[in-house]
């Protein structure tokens, strides 16, 4: 395995020879990246609160415009932690047996999207490769596009976030179509079945600013043998509407499963107050509620977050901090509440 220094040397030159082979063919390229930094507090139950500053995210990517038809998309993160070596050994004591283990992890560079654009006329995209799966509102937001530090529980009840496929999109004024096909088994992997899963999704929006959505996914798990696939079957629907600096939004999962069903929803406003100062560009106050309810009883976790954002650029993504308070409440236990602070910049 390549060392840490050496990857981002390989990375680097990568990068170098990309710009250079896009420089002479004369390709439109467009770099972005954004790092993610934070801080975390928990407040235990019993008031032994702990915290941790994390580096969430550091990521680059590029978007290349071959011609009028060809496009290309990669993007990476750089602080991926794998394991990189694990040992495991039965130790016996006083009639008792437990395993003990050892794992070792590396910090590596890893693929999230690498995926080909074909346009063969106006307003159709053909993607294949790898790519965030065209479900929910929320899979599609980027990651340094998102209003609150972390996703709604939605995201944990739909079909792998990204995956390897081909799907086609087909986008007016007033509609947006998906349909298309995935491994199911998510990214960086192989998946060589009989089974794939078809992906479809619609978006409307009647008016400006406000826009509904649905979406399915249809398909199988990833059991070892095809024969012991089971059916599995995702279906998700969003309300939004926008006006002026006033945004607000609600959606909805529904993962249908050895026939149970696991429900997830989300709901959020946010008012973006501009500000005129040469630093602070906007405050953005929100509040989100959302929830997960996997089959069982004892099971349902709700969540409720306040959060409160501070944009240093014109541009509401570029250059912000934020703070979010996350209040937990799950049947079965009793979680922390969370108080996270975070700062992102992203170029583009």
């Amino acid at each position: 395995m390549l060392s840490k220094s050496r990857m981002f040397i390989l990375v680097f030159a990568i990068l170098v020879l990309a710009t250079n082979l896009f420089g002479q063919r004369k390709s439109d390229v467009n770099w972005f990246g954004y790092v993610r930094s934070l801080y975390q507090h928990d407040f235990m139950e019993d008031g032994e609160n702990e915290g941790q500053f994390k580096l969430l995210l550091a990521t680059m990517g590029l978007m290349a415009d071959i011609n009028e038809y060809s496009s290309l998309f990669l993007f990476a993160y750089f602080n991926s932690r794998n394991i990189f070596d694990y040992s495991s050994d039965l130790s016996c004591q006083d009639g008792s047996c437990y395993l003990e283990e050892d794992v070792e992890y590396r910090d590596v560079a890893s693929l999230l999207d690498a995926y080909v654009i074909f346009k063969p006329v106006k307003k159709l995209n053909i993607v294949f490769g790898q790519f965030v799966t065209p479900f929910a509102t929320e899979n599609l937001q980027s990651a340094s596009k998102t209003d609150f530090i972390t996703r709604g529980y939605i995201v944990a009840n739909s079909p792998a976030y990204r995956d390897i496929g081909a799907y086609a999109n087909y986008k007016t004024s007033l509609f947006s179509l998906y349909a298309g096909a995935t491994n199911g088994s998510g990214m960086n992997t192989l998946d060589n079945n009989k089974y794939k899963n078809v992906i479809l999704r619609g978006e409307l929006t009647p008016i400006e600013g406000l826009k509904a959505a649905g979406a399915a996914s249809i398909g199988k798990d990833n059991a070892p043998v095809d024969s012991l696939a089971e059916n599995q079957n995702f279906y998700s629907a969003n309300l939004s509407y926008k006006v002026s600096d006033f945004y607000i939004t609600a959606e909805g999962s529904y993962q249908d499963y050895l026939n149970e069903g696991t429900t997830a929803l989300y709901a959020y406003a946010r008012y973006d107050f501009p500000v005129g100062d040469k630093l602070l560009h906007y405050i953005t106050p929100g509040v989100r509620f959302d929830f997960l309810d996997p089959p069982g009883d004892n099971n349902r976790q709700e969540r409720y977050t306040f959060g409160v954002a501070f944009g240093f650029d014109e541009d509401k993504w570029l250059s912000l901090f934020r703070l979010n308070y996350e209040m937990i409440e799950n049947e079965a236990s009793n979680p922390p509440d969370v108080l996270t602070l975070e700062f992102q910049m992203r170029f583009e």
